[in-house]
C-alpha cells in the first residue's frame, strides 16, 4: 500500500510539470563576439587577373570599418597589364556583424602616382573566416579599363 501511495504521489507531481512545458529548455548559446578590424593589415589577393599585394589602414567605430587600401603588383616590372593596373591607392569601407566583414574597396581615377589614371576599380567581398588577426575573404569586382575580377581570394594579417 505504501509503494502504491508513492507511485500515485509521484505521478501527481509529474503531471503538472509535463503539462506546463516540462520539455527540456533550449540550449543557451553565447552571443556572437564582434572582432575589431582597426589597424594595419597586409596580405595578398589572387583573382582572374592575377596576384596582388594588399595593405589596409583601418579604423572602426561600432560596426563600421573605414580607411585606405593600397594595392601593388607582385612583380611591377613584368610588363603585364596586371603590373600597371594593380598599383593603386583607394578607400576601404566595411560593415561587421560578429566575425563577418562585408567590404568594398574603391579606387578612383586619377590617383596620385597611379600608372593608369583613367581607370577606376571597385572590389566587393565578404570575409567570414575571421580570427583576431587574420582573415580570408572572397571578392569580385571590375576595373573600368581591364574588365572583371572574378573568383577572388584575399588573405590578410593584422600587424601591430
Amino acid at each position: 500500500m505504501k509503494s502504491a501511495f508513492l507511485v500515485v504521489s509521484a505521478t501527481a507531481l509529474l503531471v503538472p510539470a509535463i503539462s506546463c512545458g516540462g520539455s527540456p529548455a533550449a540550449p543557451i548559446t553565447a552571443p556572437s563576439q564582434s572582432v575589431s578590424f582597426a589597424g594595419t593589415w597586409n596580405g595578398t589577393s589572387i583573382d582572374s587577373q592575377g596576384a596582388t599585394i594588399v595593405t589596409w589602414a583601418l579604423t572602426q567605430t561600432g560596426s563600421t570599418a573605414a580607411g585606405t587600401v593600397k594595392t601593388e603588383a607582385v612583380d611591377p616590372n613584368d610588363g603585364s597589364c596586371n603590373s600597371c593596373h594593380r598599383n593603386k591607392t583607394g578607400t576601404f569601407s566595411g560593415t561587421t556583424s560578429g566575425t563577418t566583414l562585408t567590404l568594398t574597396m574603391f579606387f578612383a581615377a586619377g590617383g596620385a602616382g597611379d600608372p593608369t589614371p583613367a581607370c577606376t576599380a571597385t572590389l566587393t567581398g565578404t570575409a567570414s573566416r575571421v580570427a583576431a588577426d587574420t582573415l580570408t575573404a572572397a571578392y569580385s569586382g571590375a576595373d573600368s579599363c581591364e574588365g572583371p575580377f572574378m573568383d577572388g581570394t584575399l588573405m590578410m594579417t593584422r600587424h601591430p
